[in-house]
């Protein structure tokens, strides 16, 4: 579904990425790890369009071109991204109602904004409070519902359990996973190694820009360095590249 292939980022002179090649096929949850600055976001916000940047990234067969983020939106990717980036200043329904912009399909489109609001009730219940009035968990539920409205192919999740008590975090990758068994292909950006495995079905661990080791959820979960580096409290990451 999405191929990339010897990605480079800069902000100014300063790489944030360089040379990434990463796969995502239809129907899996893959995880991007690494410490913070390590590219992650980066990599999120190129694939969504949203940056400058060098190589390929080619998603359903056709190739995206930077700073194209209207574009990528329509062709099926969508990004919740770090910090939930919602509409402090609108309602709940005011923010959900603009997850369904893009869409020709208005009548469906509208319905599917009653849906959203029948599987989180407590959307529901907070319709016509200002987003900036909700706690974060229920900033990030309002944040992933709004991006699955436009109906995407390819579901981006910026560290969606940054800040959120242990409770929600667990709430919100049940949800991921959820999403992934009603045929959701997701891209899951994340600090929280250990549970993150548990659910993807891939990973890429990325250090100072680069890739340094990639394999199944169960091999990573597995493998001395990164378990020394991610899951275990240890500060260096791993050296070593399949």
């Amino acid at each position: 579904m999405l191929a990339i292939r010897g990605l480079g980022v800069q902000y100014g002179a300063v790489t944030a990425v360089r040379e990434i090649d990463l796969d995502i096929r239809e129907g899996e949850i893959v995880a991007l790890l690494g410490a913070n600055g390590a590219g992650k976001t980066t990599i999120a916000r190129a694939i969504a369009g949203l940056l400058p940047f060098r190589g390929e990234i080619s998603f359903r067969d056709q190739v995206l071109k930077p700073n194209s983020a209207e574009h990528n939106l329509r062709a099926g990717i969508s990004l919740v991204p770090e910090g939930r980036g919602i509409l402090a200043r609108m309602t709940v329904e005011e923010n959900l109602l603009m997850g369904i912009y893009c869409r020709t399909d208005r009548r469906a489109a509208t319905a599917d904004v009653g849906q959203m609001f029948e599987r989180f009730p407590i959307l529901k219940e907070r319709r016509s409070r200002l987003a900036s009035l909700l706690s974060g968990g229920e900033q990030q539920l309002l944040a992933i519902a709004r991006a699955c409205l436009s109906k995407p192919r390819l579901l981006l999740l910026d560290e969606p359990s940054l800040g959120l008590a242990p409770k929600m975090t667990d709430y919100v990758f049940s949800m991921i996973g959820n999403l992934r068994s009603e045929g959701l292909t997701i891209m899951l950006v994340e600090q929280k190694a250990r549970q993150t495995l548990k659910f993807a079905d891939r990973a890429y661990v990325l250090e100072t820009g680069r890739m340094v080791i990639s394999g199944t959820a169960s091999e990573l979960a597995g493998n001395a360095a990164v378990s020394e580096a991610f899951l275990g409290g240890g500060t260096k990451p791993p050296h070593h590249a399949n």
